[in-house]
């Protein structure tokens, strides 16, 4: 198990080192940078973040570790590159002041990746996560008022995909609290709520709608054993299952995504 977890922080503590090097002064957005890019990056930047913490538990847990490890590391150099395009195209004081927060968090993150799994270590890292991800989604809010434009409630999907696993593997690792249940239920609920709203979309494609029946097909097999989270001895299925739901959300909102571009042309 150590082993498992010193061969991935070979790797972290390169990314922590580049990390340190982002400059954090006042820089115009450039040109070439779009609102609605910004807004990307700082929402798929929760997404990674969110991806470390539910994989340093997994590894801990020596459950799906080959899986696990490369998940954290890939999402660790996705996280790190998107708060350096963040960091050197951001001007707006607000989000430049919860940028610097972001970073002294993922230093955190950093230093306790290098320590030993711990079950305390492991509450941390998920309360570290907690925070960037509530400051990447202000960052977000702030570009997505200046872009404006039509929300969809449904493409926080793959989010909510990684909080179930997340909280699933909490609960098993020892972290018995309310929170972690009302958490898992939560973000099992609104997964729900946007299958539901995927469903009715009136843009979908034939292509879109098969992607959505698969992902139904799938979540009416697993949901339950989501809400059966107390029982907790289903953590790799639970695993498996979620990346699969996970993919074919990103291939429907990317399909999207392509749909509404072309309309626009």
């Amino acid at each position: 198990m150590k082993k498992m977890i010193k061969s991935v922080l070979v790797v972290v503590v390169a990314m922590t080192m580049s990390l340190s090097a982002v400059e954090t002064g006042n820089v115009n957005v450039k040109t070439d940078v779009s609102m609605l890019k910004m807004f990307k990056l700082a929402m798929s930047s929760r997404v990674m973040i969110q991806q470390v913490a539910k994989a340093y538990m997994y590894i801990g847990n020596d459950i799906a570790t080959t899986k696990a490890e490369k998940e954290l590391t890939k999402s660790l150099k996705q996280f790190d590159a998107k708060l350096k395009k963040l960091n050197n195209s951001i001007s707006n004081p607000k989000a430049k002041n919860l940028l610097l927060f972001i970073e002294s968090n993922r230093e955190d993150i950093g230093d306790l990746l290098k320590e030993p799994y711990s079950l305390e270590n492991a509450q941390e890292i998920i309360d570290l996560a907690e925070a960037i991800s509530e400051g990447s989604f202000s960052i977000a809010k702030t570009f997505e008022k200046k872009k404006g434009g039509t929300k969809l409630g449904f493409k926080g999907q793959r989010y909510h995909m990684i909080e179930i696993a997340k909280y699933y593997i909490a609960y098993k690792s020892g972290i018995k609290d309310k929170n972690t249940v009302k958490h898992m239920k939560h973000s099992v609920n609104a997964f729900q709520k946007g299958l539901d709203l995927m469903k009715s979309y009136p843009e979908n494609t034939p292509e879109m709608n098969r992607l959505v029946n698969k992902v139904e097909k799938d979540w009416k097999i697993v949901h339950q054993f989501y809400l059966d989270i107390e029982d907790g001895d289903l953590p790799l299925i639970v695993y498996d299952t979620s990346k699969k739901i996970e993919k074919k959300m990103q291939k429907y909102i990317t399909t999207l995504i392509k749909n509404k571009s072309k309309k626009k042309k």
